[in-house]
């Protein structure tokens, strides 16, 4: 599956890859990952190790992976 972001051209992608974990990527680079804390929610780790939070639904800690990645891309252009 794969989700396009308004108005950043980034497609960031997600697989599973096994039960609870999903990894992400973006233009054939690693983007960061979500695990399944069962009783917490969903946590969510940037590629470069930054912890992103805990959210309550799959979709939301997806979200907010898919926006840090945007901001990543948008601060290196402006450098």
């Amino acid at each position: 599956m794969v989700m396009q972001l308004e108005n950043t051209g980034l497609a960031v992608s997600w697989r599973c890859a096994q039960p609870g974990l999903w990894i992400a990527s973006a233009r054939g680079e690693a983007a960061g990952i979500v695990t399944e804390r069962w009783t917490e929610g969903f946590e969510v780790t940037c590629a470069t190790g930054r912890a992103l939070g805990t959210f309550p639904r799959l979709d939301e800690a997806k979200a907010a992976l898919e926006r840090a990645v945007a901001m990543d891309r948008a601060r290196a252009a402006m450098r």
